[in-house]
């Protein structure tokens, strides 16, 4: 017999992207048509062209909601706003180092882009800014951003939904950094959480041995006429790296170039979002900002440090220091950001040689594991001190290392873990 009464349908939580793949992050989190959208983001091709996630109608979106400003989690955003205007959330630091990214990769990618930079201001125009704690209705959706210790502005995100609370980490860390106090996640009750698995088969060393040991190289090279080149990405690592320079009142020039200087300049107007904003303030005054190419051609010809992106070598102004600094075997080149496999910066710790030629680097070689992400300890950690949590999603993560992360929870934490891939769709019963 028939009661008459529409049947509500029930939540679900569909991969877009970041599964069985580290990065290109999309998660959407769905009742019925209505959808709120965690991420939209890219990853690159060989070619450095980008891979959009699946589809989503913009038309269905209730909001979207980025985490934190990294390419793989906001390249993909303004294609939502093309030709509507869906509700756009994130925190003011997100949300102004999101806009000068999105500039930058459409004069970068701008002919393989199906967005301009009229689409990304009309995106930012209908943005809300929110942060830690606030609750924010979304339609059919009730969401808080929680602090999670990646990079300055960074959130995970906890959805409340047809009666399930749904925590997506996003990236997150769990170390605290020059920058971020460690993810403050400890007591959240969730009964799924969707989350990162990056470095879930290894841990990192700790913080400060690997601070301790940067900065001790850095001095070995300097006092001995050298100047040391570190390529870094220009969201949150330059930052980090000119900051630990700074805390040990480092006497040497130090040069920042690249777009490396203007989000500085975006932490610095938000201080409220560091860790110390008196210490990147700091080395904000201690250090040379290069101002054009007669500051990039002094920078390198004195002992010191320059500090430039792009953090993998693959253009920006670290690749024309490379070019001039490589074959003196008095400097270093340090790498202290991810070196993704075919990257000049991979090539150059694996094979000491970088160009087409290929051409021998006799400058010291050095990588530093200052990564943002947490580890598996971090990741069991965590998990541990949710409540609630009857299954767990892994994504973001090559899925060999994803597999034994999950046999790791299954045996530690006896929860159920799923490890879906693109397209997969989780039904929340």
């Amino acid at each position: 017999m028939e009661s008459g009464v529409e049947e509500l349908p029930e939540a679900r939580i569909r991969v877009l992207g970041s599964g069985r793949e580290v990065g290109r992050a999309a998660i959407a989190v769905e009742k019925g048509e209505r959808v709120l959208l965690l991420d939209y983001g890219v990853n690159f091709d060989e070619e450095d062209h980008p891979i959009f996630p699946g589809h989503v109608r913009p038309r269905d979106l209730d909001g979207v909601v980025l985490t934190h400003s990294h390419l793989d989690h906001i390249g993909a955003a303004p294609y939502l706003f093309v030709s509507v205007l869906p509700k756009l959330y994130g925190t003011p630091v997100t949300l102004d180092v999101s806009h000068l990214l999105l500039k930058d990769m459409i004069k970068l990618n701008g002919p393989f882009l199906p967005y301009d930079e009229v689409t990304v201001e009309d995106m930012l125009s209908s943005a809300t800014t929110t942060t830690y704690g606030d609750e924010v209705e979304a339609g059919e959706f009730v969401f808080e951003l929680l602090y999670n210790g990646h990079i300055p502005g960074s959130a995970s995100v906890l959805v409340h939904v047809d009666g399930h609370r749904i925590l997506y980490t996003s990236d997150f860390n769990t170390v605290e950094t020059k920058l971020m106090e460690p993810a403050q996640l400890d007591g959240v009750k969730a009964d799924t959480v969707v989350i990162e698995s990056t470095y879930g088969a290894s841990n990192h060393p700790p913080r400060r041995e690997t601070e301790d040991e940067f900065y001790k190289a850095v001095m070995e090279v300097v006092s001995k006429g050298g100047t040391v080149l570190v390529p870094a990405f220009s969201v949150s690592r330059g930052q980090e790296i000119a900051s630990i320079l700074a805390e040990r009142g480092f006497e040497y020039p130090v040069w920042l170039d690249g777009m490396i200087r203007q989000v500085l300049d975006i932490y610095l107007a938000h201080g409220e979002y560091l860790r110390s904003p008196e210490l990147l303030a700091k080395a904000n005054n201690m250090f040379r900002k290069v101002r054009g190419w007669q500051d990039r051609r002094r920078a390198y010809k004195k002992p010191g440090v320059i500090i430039a992106s792009a953090g993998m070598l693959k253009g920006g102004p670290s690749l024309y220091y490379l070019k001039k600094m490589f074959s003196d075997s008095k400097n270093a080149v340090f790498l202290v950001s991810y070196q993704a496999p075919g990257t000049p910066g991979r090539r150059i710790i694996e094979e000491g040689v970088f160009g087409e030629e290929p051409l021998p680097v006799k400058a010291r070689v050095q990588w530093f594991d200052f990564s943002s992400h947490t580890d598996q300890r971090g990741i069991l950690e965590t998990l541990r001190g949710l409540r609630g949590v009857e299954r767990v999603v892994l994504v973001h993560g090559d899925p060999a290392v994803q597999e034994k992360l999950k046999a790791r929870i299954e045996e530690e934490i006896g929860v159920d873990v799923l490890v879906p891939s693109n397209g997969d769709i989780i039904e929340l019963d």
